[in-house]
């Protein structure tokens, strides 16, 4: 039960990510479009992505506005963390699935969301962990009556105030344009496969 106190270490998460994403970004470059870069279910899917993307980053820092100045020191029970209890990780999954989504594979946003969400949802549950060691009662009922990773959109509320950290939305800006870089690399990936016929995957 010892672990169960210890909050867990977000540079581990994080870099393990950003490390993932420089790895992953330039294979990403080369991968064809099994609908093909042109025509209307490409164009559908290349939209849904970046608006998935988008939603990630603006969610992103929606949570951070509030979490920020907090992380395991107090129970944060306002705005995105009314309806759910990792509204943070919930947009970093949406964002995982947008990428692969934008590349135009179905496969590939699968794998990208799935994994983001499996190490994400572990992470929740090591921090609800110690969340309940070190807040008791307080946050027993917070989780009682909030989802762990789903929004439920019928409980929001929301002080009229927030104390915002200026170094926590410096760092998520950072992050934000991991998920931002692949709107460009798409289109860089769909002007190579005009010139080169390069890695095409199979899988829708």
């Amino acid at each position: 039960m010892a672990d169960a106190a210890t909050p867990f270490n977000q540079k581990i998460r994080i870099n393990a990510l950003r490390l993932g994403a420089l790895i992953l970004f330039p294979l990403l470059i080369l991968i064809h479009p099994y609908f093909g870069a042109e025509g209307p279910v490409y164009e559908v899917m290349e939209m849904t992505g970046v608006f998935l993307i988008i939603a990630c980053v603006l969610g992103r820092f929606w949570c951070i506005l509030y979490v920020g100045r907090h992380k395991n020191r107090s129970v944060v029970t306002d705005g995105p963390y009314s309806m759910t209890r990792n509204p943070l990780y919930f947009f970093s999954t949406l964002g995982a699935f947008g990428v692969g989504i934008l590349f135009g594979k179905l496969s590939l946003a699968l794998l990208l969301g799935g994994g983001v969400f499996l190490a994400l949802y572990l992470t929740a549950r090591r921090e609800a962990a110690y969340l309940a060691a070190e807040f008791g009662p307080e946050y027993a009922a917070y989780a009682a009556r909030t989802p762990m990773f789903v929004p439920d959109p019928r409980l929001f509320r929301s002080e009229p105030t927030i104390l915002i950290s200026s170094a926590a939305l410096g760092r998520n800006l950072r992050d934000a344009f991991v998920f931002l870089a692949a709107i460009p690399l798409a289109e860089l990936s769909e002007a190579l496969g005009a010139h080169f016929d390069v890695l095409p995957f199979v899988l829708p």
